[in-house]
């Protein structure tokens, strides 16, 4: 006899389903609409300094704060989406709201030297190791 199986799939994704219903209901009433690892974040190490790339498009830049502590970079930003004119919402599948999300780096930061860019709804944040946590090179007696 063959097992039963949900409409959009098995039980399994059944439970996904509900799981990330449920996160997204509680970022509601926070006021958080991004849950989980929004924005996606890719970062890159060239030995000097790292890289963070972010992923925040239709964001305006007024919007986006990035600030730093130790080996953390915090990324914070909102999101708006208004239909044009009187229209109305046919599909609403973009999510809304404020954002946080903190990533946290293998070395320490200088949070002086710390640069942002953002262009193309891609955020860039360059930051340069600390200088205790940058290699040197020890002389031999």
């Amino acid at each position: 006899m063959p097992t039963a199986r949900w409409w959009w799939g098995d039980p399994l994704s059944m439970l996904n389903e509900l799981r990330n219903a449920q996160e997204m209901m509680r970022g509601r009433e926070s006021g958080r609409a991004f849950a989980g690892v929004y924005p996606a974040v890719n970062i890159y190490d060239d030995g000097e300094s790292f890289l963070l790339r972010a992923e925040v498009p239709g964001i305006d830049k007024s919007k986006l704060e990035v600030t730093s502590k130790g080996n953390e970079v915090s990324i914070r930003g909102e999101r708006t989406v208004k239909p044009e004119g009187q229209a109305a919402f046919h599909r609403r599948e973009r999510g809304t709201g404020v954002f946080h999300r903190v990533v946290t780096l293998p070395d320490a930061v200088d949070g002086t030297a710390i640069d942002a860019a953002y262009k193309n709804g891609v955020l860039e944040v360059i930051c340069p190791r600390a200088a205790e946590a940058k290699p040197r090179r020890v002389t031999i007696s």
